[in-house]
């Protein structure tokens, strides 16, 4: 899938528009749309991070994100 860049009007600024499928945990898995996140390790005690696909930047003074986590395990 080609890289999205959504540039705004405003100093060619480009935001994030989804997941980075290189930079993540290894038991992380993401959808071919690059907008959903599995954690596939049995193991439920493991941390795990998943990157954005370009950093929020500071000229953009506000930016709204929106996580949604579904506790599917015993330890959550």
């Amino acid at each position: 899938m080609d890289d999205l860049n959504s540039k705004t009007p405003y100093n060619d600024i480009v935001l994030p528009t989804t997941w980075d499928i290189e930079e993540k945990s290894p038991f992380i898995d993401i959808d071919s749309n690059r907008l959903k996140v599995n954690y596939t390790n049995l193991d439920d005690y493991k941390a795990a991070i998943v990157r954005a696909n370009h950093p929020i930047p500071s000229q953009c003074g506000i930016f709204y994100f929106e996580v949604k986590i579904i506790d599917k395990g015993e330890n959550g």
